[in-house]
This record gives C-alpha cells, structure tokens and sequence, in this order.
C-alpha cells in the first residue's frame, strides 16, 4: 500500500509540470509565411489579426479548424505599437501585458476542453515591429497552456499540456 500512494502521490505533484517539446523557431521568415508549433510539431494554425478601432488595441489570434473543431489561440488587449508583452489572463488590459488564452470549440457553440495559462512569466509576445500605413506586423510568441477540464468529453484531440511557440508577419485588418 505504501508504494501505491507514493506513485499517487508523485502522479498528482506532477500534474501539468512536465514540459512538452521544444521547437526551434526560424530567425527570419518573409511577409504571410507564419509558423506555428504545437508542442515541438508544426501545426496549421491559421493567423487572424486585426486592430479593434473603438478601443484602438490589437487582438492576434491563430486558429485551427479540424473538422467541427476550433481550436484558437488569442492574444488580446494590445496597444498598437512593437515591443515585449508578458502574458497575464487579464480581464482588464494595462497596456504592458497581452491578455492570454486558447480555447475549443466544438459543434459550433459546445466548449470542448478547457485550459488555463501556465508558467505566464516563461512565455512572451514580442512584436517586432508594426507598419501602419501597411498594416503589417511581424513578431514571435511563446506560450503554455494546462488542460483544467475535458467537459466531460472523450479524444477532442488534444493533450493535457500545450506550449505554443511561433513566429508570425502578416496584415492586420481594422475591425
């Protein structure tokens, strides 16, 4: 019995802990050729970008339909302007943080697994620079992600941890 609750034990300390692979990102890629990885694998996350005028911030969001699933990783409450944001899951921006979170959808409107931001201090948002005459913007993130609940559903496809690495140059569209 002891050896048993030491394996619970070790089980749940580790919970979300255990860091899913590595990418090595490209220094350098030209105008619409962004990169997006799923724990250390090249995924086909589509990127969506656009400035929000009433709020004059940006929102960049990458998603991936597979199915009658959508998968979308967002970034949001942004000022328009290049520079390193860290990530918080705020309701409220500051103007220093770049609000965090990915979710899925599933049947058009069924939440399909949940997760949470983790370790925010070990990812980031670095714009490199924005055109607005142009309306450019080119940048690379790092962010990770822990499955809090699967809502009761059976294989949407993803595992426990996600660490999203990516670099991204694109046109961004007023809303």
């Amino acid at each position: 019995m002891p050896v048993f609750a030491v394996l619970c034990l070790c089980f749940f300390a580790l919970g979300c802990h255990k860091d899913p692979p590595e990418a090595i990102l490209p220094d350098d890629i030209g105008f619409g050729e962004s990169v997006v990885f799923l724990n250390g694998e090249k995924v086909d996350y589509q990127p969506t970008f656009g400035l929000v005028k009433f709020y004059n911030h940006m929102m960049y969001a990458f998603i991936q339909q597979d199915r009658d699933i959508i998968n979308t990783l967002g970034f949001v409450w942004l000022p328009l302007k290049s520079g390193e944001f860290s990530l918080a899951d705020l309701t409220k921006p500051n103007g220093r943080q770049a609000n965090t979170s990915f979710g899925q959808i599933f049947d058009e409107d069924v939440i399909g697994y949940e997760y949470k931001l983790e370790d925010p201090k070990d990812g980031f948002l670095h714009i490199e620079w924005i055109d607005t005459a142009k309306m450019e913007v080119k940048g690379r993130f790092r962010a990770k992600f822990c499955r809090t609940t699967k809502n009761g559903e059976d294989d949407l496809g993803l595992p426990k941890r996600l660490l999203f690495q990516g670099v991204f140059y694109e046109k961004y569209e007023p809303f």
